[in-house]
């Protein structure tokens, strides 16, 4: 073994496994879960590993009582204020220097706050392939910058630095109370877990997916834990371990009756101050013009964006318009239309009566030679059959919906092979619902792996919708309402005859994903 960290006596880590590795630590408060962060950091400031520590309410200053950290931002505990403009000077100095740099955020507004970790994690990770050397980020509350199902620049770069940063030595340390509030692509890649109580279902939930346990297990394990308890995995290792306690002081402890005197702090190199100071002339506090300009150049900024956006609007709504309604005039359909009418409603679980009944109207109006009045914005029914001439004006959409279409399939199609069968059989056989048993026979699983195992997340989107019923559990497609909700943002530039072409797209490409290989 090389470097042993000193984080749990049921535990023997080493520094190396540290190196470009995202480490997610999850629990609510009162479970040893910033405990847990402040003793990782400890250890690697123990052998000079760099870092930085994004902390939001001001508690990770007491890391100087042992150890040079340079505190910035501002806060109770900051040594050098700073604000957005120096963000880049500041990771500059911790990167190439090796310093540690706790940047306490507690004093920044929302919309401040973002700006400088973007500034500063943009040049962290730039500097970072350059020079190729050790670095970890440890980010507490990280449901606040990653949060699931939100897009920002923000979360997508530290999406890039826990997932990608591997390869230029950058690591991650994600802090989090709320799991079912962080994006699940970054646990879901997180080499290293420690995952301390939970109590709610949604985060017991994101447990049942990282521990391979049965649910009824995970809950009992879990809810079982005591304060400083938690389970470890990494790869195939799952150690129910005890986390020693920090020695340096914790700023953030529960309030007590007791008195707690805050203790001598270290301080750090003065030739780093000077450096940072250096860094600052020109970066610091502005003039109030100077203020002005900038914020004017932050707005011309956001409007140039705005009216980007209004053009490609624009764009697509001109596009709508080009678009012609030819209704032809009735005609007998032949034999071929009625054979596809057949294998097509066989095939969506419908019943063939639809084409007969198609076929009586069409004749019915051409024998009394009235014209067949055309049903303009008629609601879209999920089990349509689509013609290829409606496939083919799947082009017209505009291009957000495609991108928007190939994202969902995308997603669908990274989920267990199980859930994806099961997503498939109930699109391909909508409206109808199979019962559990049925879906097993289709899928060649056991019952009972359906029954434990259930797909929650296409559950929980509602793409599928589960129902009790006196024989049991059954499942439904739920793709029409699915697109009207997804989809309706896009209203008024797409109505009930685009949400038809996107439900029938979606459901010719989400039935054959129960047959697809994800490679």
């Amino acid at each position: 073994m090389g470097t042993p960290l000193n984080i749990s006596n049921d535990l023997a880590l080493d520094l190396e496994q540290i190196i470009g590795q995202c480490i997610a630590i999850l629990g609510i408060r009162g479970s040893g879960k910033s405990n847990t962060a402040g003793v990782i950091f400890e250890e690697l400031l123990k052998h000079n590993y760099p870092l930085s520590i994004v902390d939001i309410d001001g508690e990770y200053f007491g890391l100087k009582e042992r150890y040079e950290v340079l505190v910035v931002g501002q806060g109770k505990g900051v040594e050098i204020e700073v604000d957005v403009d120096c963000a880049e000077e500041i990771a500059q100095v911790s990167i190439e220097k090796s310093v540690p740099v706790v940047l306490d955020l507690s004093g920044f507004l929302s919309e401040e706050r973002s700006e400088f970790l973007k500034a500063y994690l943009t040049a962290l990770w730039n500097l970072a392939g350059k020079l190729r050397r050790p670095y970890i980020i440890g980010i507490e509350e990280a449901h606040e910058f990653i949060p699931q199902g939100v897009r920002t620049k923000l979360k997508e770069l530290i999406s890039r630095i826990a997932l990608r940063g591997r390869k230029r030595g950058l690591g991650a340390i994600i802090i989090s109370q709320r799991s079912a509030k962080v994006e699940k692509d970054v646990l879901s890649q997180a080499g290293m877990l420690f995952l301390h109580r939970v109590v709610h279902e949604a985060d017991m939930r994101v447990y049942g997916e990282l521990l391979p346990w049965r649910k009824s297990e995970v809950k009992e394990i879990i809810t079982a834990l005591e304060t400083g308890d938690c389970v470890y995995i990494n790869g195939e290792t799952i150690l129910p371990i005890y986390v020693r306690e920090r020695e340096t002081f914790h700023a953030g402890f529960t309030p007590s009756l007791e008195v707690v005197v805050t203790p001598e702090l270290r301080q750090v190199n003065q030739s780093i101050i000077e450096a940072v100071e250096r860094a600052k002339v020109g970066k610091g506090k502005k003039s109030r013009i100077e203020e002005l300009r900038g914020r004017l150049e932050q707005l011309e900024a956001v409007l140039a964006e705005k009216d980007k956006t209004i053009a490609e609007l624009e764009e697509a709504a001109r596009t709508l318009g080009y678009i012609k309604v030819e209704i032809p005039s009735p005609s007998l359909p032949n034999m071929q239309d009625i054979s596809k009418a057949i294998v097509h409603s066989a095939e969506g679980g419908k019943v063939a009566s639809r084409a007969a009944r198609s076929m009586s109207s069409v004749s019915d109006s051409v024998a009394t030679r009235e014209p067949v009045a055309p049903v303009i914005e008629a609601p879209f029914d999920e089990g349509n059959v689509i013609d290829i001439d409606e496939l083919d004006s799947m082009n017209s959409l505009p291009q957000a919906v495609r991108r928007h279409i190939d994202r969902l399939v995308s997603r669908a199609a990274k989920k267990g092979i199980l859930d994806r069968r099961i997503l498939a059989f109930a699109v391909a056989h909508a409206p109808t619902s199979y019962s559990v048993r049925q879906i097993a026979a289709w899928t060649g699983c056991a019952q009972g792996v359906i029954e434990d195992d259930p797909p929650r997340d296409f559950l929980d989107v509602g793409l599928i919708v589960r129902e009790r019923r006196s024989d049991g559990l059954h499942y439904r497609s739920n793709l029409k309402a699915f697109v009207t909700r997804e989809f309706g943002i896009y209203k008024p530039d797409i109505g009930a005859r685009e949400l038809h072409l996107i439900a029938q797209c979606l459901r010719t490409r989400l039935a054959v994903l129960g047959s697809a290989v994800i490679r």
